[in-house]
């Protein structure tokens, strides 16, 4: 809605003032593939997953764990030593659940720090762009952007460049 707003309103500023649209200087940037497609999120990327690893592997050997404990379950027949692995069980599935999900609350909560940052430098690298070309308007979604205003690549550039290619593609 916000977006069909601003497009109205400087359609309306356009087609109202026709002198002023011919001096517009208008700039279009890819948003995902500044997101997806360059060095620094492919670094930012690695950051975190190299951050939360250790992590990851404590989650997946607790969740290894209670697999075992339920597979054991069916051949425990005795009333008191079923009850206590039944017990343990449950005690173990609590606390994976526990620790999964802080696990995944921080590891959203970095990734919200991580891209605010990025969005703050992308932000930064776009102005300055914007300032050299004397760009007036810079939009990130289009129905349409011809290759004469789309900047994605030089935005891409200031990052860093592309992100690397996966090994064997």
């Amino acid at each position: 809605m916000k977006q069909l707003f601003f497009g109205l309103v400087c359609f309306l500023m356009l087609g109202m003032q026709p002198a002023l649209a011919q001096s517009v200087q208008i700039g279009y940037i890819d948003g995902k593939r500044l997101e997806n497609d360059t060095r620094r999120a492919f670094e930012i990327s690695e950051l975190l997953r190299k951050e939360f690893s250790a992590r990851e592997a404590e989650v997946r050997g607790m969740e290894a764990k209670v697999k075992g404990l339920q597979a054991q379950l069916p051949s425990v027949t005795a009333g008191r030593e079923r009850e206590l692995k039944e017990r343990e069980f449950q005690t173990q599935a609590q606390r994976l659940e526990q620790v999964g999900r802080a696990f995944v609350d921080d590891v959203e909560r970095r990734k919200a720090e991580e891209r605010r940052k990025y969005f703050i430098e992308v932000t930064a690298i776009v102005n300055k762009i914007a300032e050299t070309q004397k760009l007036d308007l810079v939009v990130q979604e289009a129905v349409f952007a011809g290759k004469a205003v789309d900047i994605t690549e030089q935005v891409i550039k200031s990052l860093g460049g592309p992100a690397p290619k996966p090994a064997g593609k």
